[in-house]
């Protein structure tokens, strides 16, 4: 994220009429001219943590620039999941769209060899949730039919109880669906969370998961027990896991080299795998490792960095023309690791325990 892309958003987002309102009346508050005193990323901080429940409550036009209301029916509408309350909503334009969630899977399918022209299941959240449509822009990028979908209501599915009789049913309804698609179709793609890769697992027939070329992880954490079991299951499959959401996007793992020898400094530290670190490819969002609150009533550092091999809270920044996100914390902590590239790195992707009730986070 250069300067030049910021001074250009944060002109647009603070222009005194054409401006966007929840970003004009955050500048009264704060008492300064956002756009001749915040320079670059490391003044961020100097606006204050971005609030959620405005997000969640305020019309979504406070948000974009009346420069741009215009071109509203363009736009695509985005709503979060809602593990940590009510869903916070965005958009996008095309434009930032293909640059939060198809440019960097394209690099990423490049890097890594997934496979291109498949027959896609995908299950997961549709309506409201912006993944869908992603789904359907990563198959038809790799030259392949949209993909089979089973709609998973992951608002509904948060509220029961794991073992629960609605838990045990929910799934059982989700699953039949997705099986009906495998029993039918040549299904050699999947896309789904990590929970629901398991169970289809359980009820694929050897055959068919022995048809499995790729697989694209989304939701949630895959961590390293569940890809190992994973890739003993599907044997023949990419398996790619993505980390991201419906604000900012979506970041894939790092491509490292494979020929440099154990211990090198940018290898991955001692007990992290190699696709488990993640890096941002989009110049538009920047994610922030920054020290972890003691509780959930201690204020932010919005200011600290975390050193390579810390962990730390993620603070995410994306400044679109549509748009603009700037401390807003995340539900998630990471490890820093410097990449090839120098550029920090998310490793060992965790939720944080007040910020994301155990008892909400379903299986997405």
């Amino acid at each position: 994220m250069n300067d030049r892309h910021i001074a250009t958003v944060l002109a647009l987002h603070f222009d005194p009429d054409q401006g966007s309102p929840y970003w004009l009346q955050r500048q009264q508050q704060l008492g300064f001219d956002v756009r001749r005193e915040i320079r670059g990323h490391a003044d961020f901080h100097r606006l204050g943590p971005m609030d959620v429940s405005a997000l969640r409550t305020r019309p979504l036009t406070d948000f974009i620039p009346r420069a741009l209301h215009r071109e509203l029916a363009t736009m695509l509408l985005s709503e979060t999941g809602g593990t940590t309350g009510d869903p916070c909503r965005r958009v996008f334009s095309p434009r930032e769209f293909d640059s939060a969630f198809i440019a960097p899977w394209l690099k990423a399918v490049a890097e890594h060899g997934f496979p291109r022209q498949g027959c896609w299941l995908f299950v997961g959240p549709g309506g409201p949730h912006i993944i869908d449509r992603s789904a359907r822009f990563m198959a038809r990028s790799l030259g392949s039919l949209e993909p089979f979908t089973v709609d998973c209501d992951v608002r509904w599915i948060k509220r029961q109880a794991r073992g629960s009789i609605g838990f045990t049913l929910y799934m059982e309804h989700v699953l039949a669906q997705a099986m009906n698609i495998i029993n039918q179709q040549p299904i050699d793609t999947l896309f789904t969370t990590p929970p629901l890769l398991q169970a289809l697992a359980e009820r694929m027939q050897p055959a068919q998961r022995q048809r499995i070329r790729g697989i694209h992880t989304g939701g949630m954490r895959l961590d390293a027990p569940t890809a190992s079991e994973l890739r003993a299951r599907f044997p023949r499959a990419v398996i790619l896991p993505g980390y991201g959401n419906s604000l900012f996007g979506v970041t894939f793992p790092v491509r490292w080299d494979q020929s440099q020898p154990a211990g090198a400094p940018l290898s991955p530290p001692p007990g992290l795998e190699r696709e488990d670190v993640f890096q941002v490819g989009d110049p538009a969002l920047w994610l922030q490792l920054a020290p972890i609150p003691a509780h959930e009533q201690a204020d932010q550092d919005l200011a600290g960095r975390v050193a390579p091999g810390e962990r730390g809270r993620v603070i995410v920044h994306r400044l679109d023309p549509s748009f603009l996100i700037v401390n807003l914390p995340e539900r998630d902590t990471a490890v820093a690791v410097v990449c090839p590239d120098g550029e920090v790195g998310l490793a060992a992707v965790e939720p944080l325990a007040f910020a994301t009730p155990r008892d909400r986070q379903g299986v997405y």
